[in-house]
């Protein structure tokens, strides 16, 4: 289950349910993206096991709160793209929209980072339109190495290559996932609680783990995870 999969099922399962209101259908989902039922009945069901989603037969998917937390991200993370692509590259507006729809799924969170800091270095402003949120590389965040023992926080960003992204990701370690450090080693290494599993990360890798803090403390499992 690839990161752009996930988020294109994600933002499609977003818009089509703020659009109608109500839980979307398998069907509408398979008509949207062009996909067949029985692929998209897989997937949901995969997104509901990674607490992304909350599925019930004969009613529909809608996403849980972590799962509107890794939409925000990718759409803040699409603006930042755009912004840099119509104003410092002087793209047309409806091609920097498009370009960014395509590498919103593939850039690193580093390089838009980079793109942000270049955006703020000169004058730019890089908070959206609607001006609810502010940029994501903007907020108050500190480095995972930086917590103490029994800070928690949220993942909001993580500027690791992509196979590290992916390992973490297979331990439930993502964007919008809420943590708790539990021991700060001597050696360096951060051994950290998520979604009910204690995970032990290296200096250099925490290093690279960015949060938020103040979340609760609870880790709940499978699709009561809201």
């Amino acid at each position: 289950m690839t990161g752009d999969r996930i988020e294109e099922y994600l933002e499609t399962i977003d818009s089509l349910g703020k659009s109608r209101g109500t839980p979307v259908k398998n069907k509408d989902i398979a008509e949207e993206l062009g996909f067949s039922q029985a692929s998209v009945s897989e997937m949901v069901q995969k997104l509901a096991d990674e607490g992304l989603v909350k599925h019930e037969p004969y009613h529909g998917t809608e996403l849980t709160n972590r799962g509107i937390l890794q939409v925000n991200s990718i759409r803040r993370k699409h603006h930042v793209i755009e912004k840099f692509l119509s104003d410092v590259l002087a793209l047309e507006p409806e091609v920097a929209h498009n370009e960014a729809c395509g590498l919103e799924h593939t850039l690193s969170d580093l390089l838009v980072e980079s793109m942000c800091n270049y955006l703020g270095n000169n004058n730019i402003d890089c908070k959206p339109a609607d001006g609810n949120e502010n940029c994501p590389f903007k907020e108050s965040y500190v480095s995972l190495a930086d917590l103490k023992e029994g800070d928690c926080g949220t993942v909001v960003m993580m500027t690791l290559s992509d196979p590290s992204k992916e390992r973490l990701s297979s331990l439930g370690m993502i964007t919008g996932e809420d943590l708790e450090v539990k021991r700060k080693q001597k050696q360096g290494s951060t051994s950290i609680l998520t979604r009910g599993t204690e995970i032990a990360l290296g200096n250099e890798i925490a290093k690279k783990i960015f949060v938020r803090l103040g979340v609760r403390k609870r880790y709940p499992r499978g699709n009561d995870r809201n």
